[in-house]
């Protein structure tokens, strides 16, 4: 896939149902480290089953998209134009939840990907799950936040079935990152 419409995510819904999607731009970015923003929410796209939609973002943007408004979540994490080369990068986090797959890809032709695709919802320990206030039962925090400190149970299945390589559980590094020379990422919602 080529560069659609300039900088921005080409944003799949995967699931077999409607998503709405919320962007976040981090409140602060540092050398590997960022202000992350719960509760200023910037666009969001409202996505049918199997639709696709460039959503054009400013090439300043560093944040996330995840599935609505509530943790946990996944998040999809990126920066549409680094300071250090130019690109798009991003990665899956679920350091703040997981409330379903994603995978997040390169559109520059370098067939750069990584995330996860499988459900692995339903095969996870009831100690490892939390139901938000929309209802939606969702793998719980393993850094841990305002709403209480990490979960271990979540943590080991995390990394059971998905693991660090393809998505961050537990923070640090061993999670790769996706680059995009052309200023677009992928994003694929399951």
């Amino acid at each position: 896939m080529s560069d659609p419409n300039g900088p921005g995510i080409v944003l799949s819904n995967k699931s077999a149902q409607q998503q709405t999607y919320v962007f976040y731009d981090n409140f602060w970015n540092g050398n590997g480290t960022a202000g992350a923003n719960f509760d200023h929410p910037g666009t969001s796209v409202t996505l049918q089953p199997n639709e696709t939609q460039f959503v054009s973002l400013p090439d300043t943007f560093k944040g996330r998209v995840q599935r609505g408004m509530q943790l946990p979540a996944t998040w999809v994490e990126f920066q549409v134009k680094a300071d250090n080369d130019g690109a798009a990068h991003g990665d899956i986090s679920l350091e703040q939840g997981c409330d379903g797959a994603a995978v997040i890809s390169a559109t520059d032709g370098s067939g750069r990907s990584n995330g996860f695709s499988d459900d692995i919802l339903s095969g996870a320990p009831d100690a490892a799950l939390g139901q938000r206030s929309d209802g939606v039962r969702a793998l719980a925090t393993t850094m841990g936040n305002w709403t209480g400190g990490p979960n271990q149970a979540a943590i080991d299945y995390l990394n059971q079935v998905v693991g660090q390589q393809k998505a961050y559980i537990v923070g640090g590094t061993g999670t790769d990152d996706v680059a995009s020379s052309n200023t677009c990422l992928a994003v694929d919602f399951y």
